[in-house]
């Protein structure tokens, strides 16, 4: 029984939605730069509001960026602001997503 749930697992390894939401990190910035989508934070700013640290917002950050989620959008003396990416239909899709689950959950909270 446990080949089961050692095969089962392995098989969402490495899958696109393991890859972009499989680290509560990673899901915790994406859910930042959604709703922040209109401004441009600070790595200081988008760490604070995802309660994780600033080395853990880097890690993640860059493949944030090479799937055209996250763009790079100005400097700031030391410090590069960063935005979802508008253009990305990654990042349009998330944002619908964001809005549909707030939805959901809503009405789950009207039924209780």
């Amino acid at each position: 029984m446990a080949a089961e749930t050692t095969d089962s697992e392995a098989f969402a390894d490495g899958t696109p939605l393991v890859e972009l939401f499989g680290k509560p990190a990673r899901a915790k910035l994406l859910s930042v730069f959604v709703d922040e989508r209109e401004n441009d934070l600070s790595i200081s700013e988008v760490s604070r509001q995802a309660g994780i640290a600033r080395s853990t917002t880097y890690d993640h950050l860059e493949f944030l960026i090479d799937l055209g989620i996250v763009k790079e959008t100005r400097e700031t003396g030391p410090s590069t602001r960063y935005q979802l990416n508008g253009d990305s239909p990654i990042a349009e899709r998330l944002y619908e997503l964001d809005g549909l689950v707030l939805r959901q959950l809503l009405e789950l909270d009207d039924n209780v």
